[in-house]
């Protein structure tokens, strides 16, 4: 375990009121700890196991947590996401109502009691980054929005209005309230349609500028990756204007950014590649190519 802590000191130049992972072993660099993520909400830490760990390995864990320099934590928790449904355990503190993610100065509500997904997803700040750099001026279209990082990152960066598109109504309340926090809910909507079943509804509301396309892999049977994504990419050329840009997002660990440019390829012919984005985690993944794919596509 000294290893493991060596490794979250070396590699961090973490600041204590902005998020962002501490250890990313689910990136296989370190194959001994593949199991374990380490996330730094301040003032809480939460660690997430994908298989079962002993309390022994657990005081372990809280004792690396103590000896990381500068850290100013309140709280431990423990996301265990080999069970499903087991409450988060927490090793130190408390679970805090009103938790926030802080990037960049923008802020995003958190539930730190969900065992699976806590509203906000790390990997995705190079994607936010970019989307602020390049909304200015832009009507977008942000599908499977889930809590609305996207379309608050849009706004920020001068997007004329924003559509989000999920089916999950509580997800779309807090991507609600997270425009809210950020003083940008004038011109966003929020919209609880199944995406593969709206795109007339959807074409109604464009043309649009910029379309934000980050699905699930698997959603059981309203959206397959393999199954739909084509789907969507087929449906681009008549919801766009001349000019539009696509961000087209994949998290598949099995399928690579390959799989994204050859759907473009075959089905949005008149789109071009122009760039990648990285994840926030590239540099701690052995393979990158596992993690978050973000390939950006300009249509001619």
């Amino acid at each position: 375990m000294q290893k493991l802590a060596d490794i979250i000191q070396k590699n961090n130049t973490f600041v204590n009121e902005e998020c962002c992972r501490l250890f990313h072993g689910r990136g296989k660099k370190w194959s001994e700890f593949s199991h374990l993520s380490i996330d730094w909400y301040p003032p809480t830490i939460l660690i997430t196991t994908y298989k079962e760990i002993s309390n022994e390995e657990k005081l372990l864990l809280v004792e690396i947590i103590k000896s990381i320099e500068n850290l100013q934590y309140r709280n431990i928790l423990l996301q265990k996401r080999y069970l499903k449904g087991e409450l988060v355990e927490v090793l130190i503190g408390d679970i805090e109502e009103n938790s926030l993610a802080v990037e960049n100065l923008e802020k995003y509500k958190l539930n730190l009691n969900n065992p699976q997904n806590i509203g906000f997803f790390l990997d995705m700040k190079n994607g936010r980054q970019w989307i602020r750099k390049n909304s200015q001026n832009k009507s977008v279209l942000n599908l499977f929005s889930y809590t609305c990082s996207l379309s608050v990152a849009a706004l920020k960066g001068g997007a004329l209005e924003v559509i989000n598109v999920d089916m999950s109504k509580s997800s779309l309340s807090t991507g609600e309230q997270n425009h809210i926090i950020n003083n940008v809910n004038g011109k966003a909507k929020f919209i609880p349609y199944d995406i593969m079943s709206s795109f007339a509804n959807l074409k109604r509301k464009g043309p649009f500028d910029l379309v934000i396309i980050d699905p699930p892999t698997n959603q059981g049977d309203s959206f397959k990756v393999e199954r739909d994504y084509h789907k969507i990419v087929r449906k681009l050329n008549e919801m766009t204007k001349q000019g539009a840009l696509i961000m087209a997002c994949l998290n598949s660990p099995f399928l690579k950014a390959d799989y994204l440019y050859k759907l473009f390829n075959q089905h949005a012919t008149d789109f071009s590649p122009l760039e990648s984005v990285n994840s926030s985690f590239h540099e701690m993944e052995l393979n990158p190519e596992e993690g978050l794919k973000i390939l950006i596509f300009k249509k001619n």
